[in-house]
């Protein structure tokens, strides 16, 4: 093969592989969204909001 194919394919090798860490990252980050989300405790759907969605307290 030629030195510029062989650029060219490990270069996508290394984009590929980059690609594969951030999909990691992001279904390891997922599943600790997922695990906490399943800790809580679950709430009544009639009460009234504790907080609103920004996270500062309902008065």
């Amino acid at each position: 093969m030629s030195e510029h194919l062989n650029s060219l394919l490990e270069r996508i090798a290394i984009a590929l592989e980059a690609n594969a860490e951030a999909t990691q990252a992001m279904v390891d980050r997922a599943d600790l969204l997922i695990q906490a989300m399943a800790e809580e405790e679950p709430e009544d759907p009639d009460a009234q909001p504790r907080t609103y969605m920004d996270g500062s307290p309902c008065l």
